[in-house]
């Protein structure tokens, strides 16, 4: 073999060992590099964790785009002012930002804190409505369908004594009737947390309020003994009324058959002693065995009949001086006709039932 051949294996082999050697150390550095770069990347997410909070933001009607991102500034949800104020310039979207109350992560993007701001805040309270003229166990499904809470919850929370009203007929909390008309139609705004027994109590403490405020300058009217009767006499004004206009007179109707020891005669009266919501009062239907049946006994019901709003109260307040003892409906617009005279009531009832305005 020559000089020259055993050089070149020679030269081969030191050049594959040098070769092998700088891959295996170019191995250990990256490997060495990427655990390294691994546990820095580690220690800054475990960093970015820690420093991510929820920032509570309150963002006043009216504010500017400025004003806005001064405020999420200032809080810190942004970095820069002025980088999210040109960001919504540019995305045309600095006018469209909704005021309100907010709780905010501070590592959101433009975009995702944006998205938020363009919805609103989350709603913590909800609104219902409870119309008037509903009988006890109507409002309180009424209350169930808006809120949720089984009809039944809510029936147990109200007699169970956790409700409280100076109004309850005779003191007595345990039966439904005497709830009856004590939680005030309107319409409420509720805090998503509220329980039953909270929604009630600040239904039924409203009636108390606007109690308050009527008879902050007014007495009860002298032919009124207790508030009792001064809601029943309500509640028979909002069944049998339609227009405002009507209500006072209505309420002199019932002062003057009181007076006059009548039998009030209030067909609305007898539905609610059925407990049947109809169009029509039937001669049989009068034969109803109630305390509630006008037709049978006289003076008023025991106790409201129905929920019943302000304006029905203060009819109560403003009933004429007037010889009416009669009053039907005599126009489909609500309207009705008052008269003291039993003859023209039964031509009036006549024509009304021509018209189709009455069954």
């Amino acid at each position: 073999m020559s000089m020259n051949n055993i050089y070149y294996k020679n030269r081969s082999l030191i050049y594959i060992i040098f070769t092998l050697s700088i891959f295996y150390i170019g191995n250990i550095f990256a490997s060495s590099a990427a655990l390294s770069i691994e546990k820095s990347l580690d220690i800054v997410n475990a960093n970015d964790i820690e420093d991510v909070k929820i920032i509570y933001i309150s963002i006043p009607q009216g504010s500017s785009a400025t004003e806005i991102t001064s405020i999420l500034n200032n809080k810190g949800v942004i970095s820069s002012s002025l980088a999210y104020e040109i960001y919504l310039r540019n995305e045309n979207m600095e006018d469209k930002l909704r005021a309100g109350d907010y709780e905010i992560l501070n590592n959101l993007e433009f975009e995702e804190l944006t998205s938020i701001l363009l919805k609103g805040p989350p709603l913590k309270t909800y609104n219902i409505t409870i119309p008037e003229g509903l009988w006890i166990n109507e409002t309180l499904e009424s209350i169930s369908s808006q809120t949720g809470f089984p009809v039944e919850s809510l029936k147990n929370s109200l007699l169970s004594g956790v409700v409280e009203s100076k109004f309850v007929y005779l003191g007595d909390y345990r039966k439904l009737e005497h709830w009856e008309g004590l939680i005030y139609p309107n319409t409420y705004e509720i805090n998503v947390d509220a329980n039953g027994e909270e929604i009630l109590q600040t239904l039924v403490s409203e009636l108390e309020n606007v109690t308050t405020n009527i008879f902050t300058n007014n007495e009860l009217p002298a032919w009124i003994d207790n508030y009792n009767e001064l809601f029943t006499i309500a509640s028979l004004i909002e069944a049998e009324s339609k227009l405002d206009e009507d209500r006072p007179l209505v309420a002199s109707v019932i002062r003057n058959r009181l007076y006059d020891n009548m039998l009030l005669q209030i067909d609305a009266t007898v539905l609610y002693a059925l407990q049947k919501r109809k169009s029509q009062v039937l001669l049989v239907d009068l034969q109803v065995d109630s305390k509630y049946n006008t037709y049978k006994y006289d003076g008023l019901p025991p106790t409201p009949i129905s929920g019943f709003g302000e304006r029905s109260i203060i009819a109560i307040l403003n009933a004429p001086q007037s010889d009416f003892i009669y009053y039907l409906l005599t126009d489909k617009s609500g309207k009705m006709s008052f008269t003291n005279n039993y003859t023209d009531f039964i031509n009036m009832k006549n024509k009304a039932k021509e018209e189709g305005v009455i069954p």
